[in-house]
């Protein structure tokens, strides 16, 4: 049985190409812990969507969430859960105007 995760997209189109556009290019290096991820995509992408942030500070900001980044080039965003319990918490607070999926990780 895999970890619980919770996807939540703002709802508004984002083009890769636009991101990668909007990138400045430095790549953040390898990670030694994925406890401490980043996106380095992030910041691009929350510049051409700001409620690419405004979803991150949301599910940042409740109960639950283990580690919540965004994942790829955006829109969308992750939150891993330690259980079911918390994850389908968080999957009803989400806003109505957000698309979201709560899942497991496999």
């Amino acid at each position: 049985e895999g970890k619980p995760v919770l996807l939540v997209n703002p709802g508004i189109p984002l083009a890769t190409a636009d991101v990668f556009a909007a990138w400045d290019g430095v790549d953040g290096g390898p990670l030694t812990d994925w406890r401490r991820g980043r996106n380095d995509l992030g910041p691009a992408a929350a510049w051409l969507v700001p409620e690419i942030d405004s979803v991150l500070r949301w599910r940042r900001d409740r109960p639950g969430a283990e580690f919540v980044l965004l994942s790829g080039s955006g829109a969308s965003c992750f939150a891993l859960f330690a259980d079911q319990a918390t994850l389908d918490a968080a999957a009803a607070a989400v806003p109505p105007q957000w698309w979201h999926l709560p899942t497991r990780l496999r």
